[in-house]
């Protein structure tokens, strides 16, 4: 889990506009290397980087859990849970 908290965390600095649902960050933000992690993975992974403040999960439009960079203190938005909180 350590090296997709580190390529996910990579990937969310280069593209700080990035916003996915755990699948498609699974399908798109992960090298092929690191791609074949299963979603608990990648979602115990963005659980980490939840809590250690670097990214943030909200409520995509469609209602869908997204994960996308950490808005900086005061921006509004809609949070929400990590599934499995």
């Amino acid at each position: 889990m350590t090296e997709v908290v580190a390529a996910l965390g990579r990937y969310v600095r280069a593209n700080p506009q990035a916003c996915d649902t755990i699948a498609g960050i699974a399908a798109w933000w992960l090298q092929p290397r690191t791609a074949r992690s299963s979603p608990e993975v990648v979602g115990a992974a963005l659980a980490a980087l939840v809590a250690n403040g670097e990214m943030e999960c909200a409520f995509g439009p469609d209602g869908q859990t997204v994960y996308r960079a950490a808005r900086p203190a005061g921006h509004e938005g809609s949070q929400a849970e990590p599934p499995g909180s």
